[in-house]
């Protein structure tokens, strides 16, 4: 039987090492989870001894894991990533509408860098097309 997959949210905190501290960075994910139906909830027999035994070692194995996952040191992070995170902090903590509006008009404004490569590479194809046509008048020229 198979139950319906969704997906949810949820916020992840992984402990990076930054310039020599450690430092909780967190994530939003999208986790797939299964939606249990009635029928499909596990039941576990306490009867049957050899299903204890095995959950015991499967218990001893995740607490070994565990104390593995403590001991080693957190991964790094980069100046990149660190920044990255940063910035997305901050604007969840400072999420208003003046914000988002003065974020939204420095991203349109004439000094926004996404908006000055745009224009460059449409004035470069430009300069491209006016060369090429230049040169195409001089050769029919030179054949005629």
């Amino acid at each position: 039987a198979g139950g319906m997959l969704r997906l949810e949210k949820r916020v992840v905190v992984e402990v990076k090492r930054f310039a020599g501290q450690e430092i909780k960075v967190e994530k939003v994910v999208m986790v797939p989870v299964m939606a249990a139906d009635e029928n499909d909830i596990p039941t576990a027999s306490s009867n049957n001894p050899a299903a204890s035994a095995e959950s015991s070692t499967t218990q001893k194995a995740k607490g070994v894991d565990n104390l593995l996952n403590e001991l080693s040191r957190p991964e790094k992070l980069s100046t990149i990533s660190k920044t990255s995170a940063d910035w997305d902090l901050f604007k969840a903590k400072n999420a208003d509408a003046s914000l988002k509006e003065q974020l939204e008009n420095q991203a349109m404004g004439k000094e926004a860098y996404l908006v000055k490569k745009d224009f460059l590479e449409r004035v470069d194809g430009r300069r491209f097309e006016l060369e090429r046509r230049e040169r195409d008048r001089e050769r029919a020229k030179r054949g005629k």
